[in-house]
């Protein structure tokens, strides 16, 4: 009887895909704040920010409406990034915090650049 039991409890919630069930952990990267323009210039944008996780790195990126160009990610750690190199245009730019293995959601801020 006892065999019997165990391979009842043991075996069959395995054939049938039952799996103990678990809770989706919460993020604790924070995400970026105060975020606010510091500088411009005609081809360049500066923006600086607050984080509540020291030892964070930060991801920044772009788009640009004109001709829908998405640049690659650039990596800081520094609360402050300088975009240069920056054609004319309507532009969207794109802030992430980094916390080891986790991230926070991003934030993005629109801008113009030379116009």
């Amino acid at each position: 009887m006892f065999k019997m039991l165990a391979f009842v409890f043991l075996f069959l919630p395995s054939v049938f895909g039952a799996h103990p069930v678990t809770e989706p952990q919460a993020c604790t990267c924070p995400e970026i704040s105060n975020l606010q323009k510091t500088g411009e210039t005609s081809n360049s944008l500066s923006y600086a920010w607050s984080s509540g996780y020291m030892g964070a790195q930060y991801k920044v990126w772009y788009h640009r409406a004109e001709d829908g160009y998405t640049s690659g990610f650039f990596y800081t750690y520094n609360l402050s990034y300088n975009f240069t190199g920056l054609s004319a245009g309507h532009y969207t730019f794109y802030f992430q915090s980094l916390c080891g293995s986790e991230t926070s959601s991003y934030i993005g801020i629109e801008d113009t650049v030379g116009i």
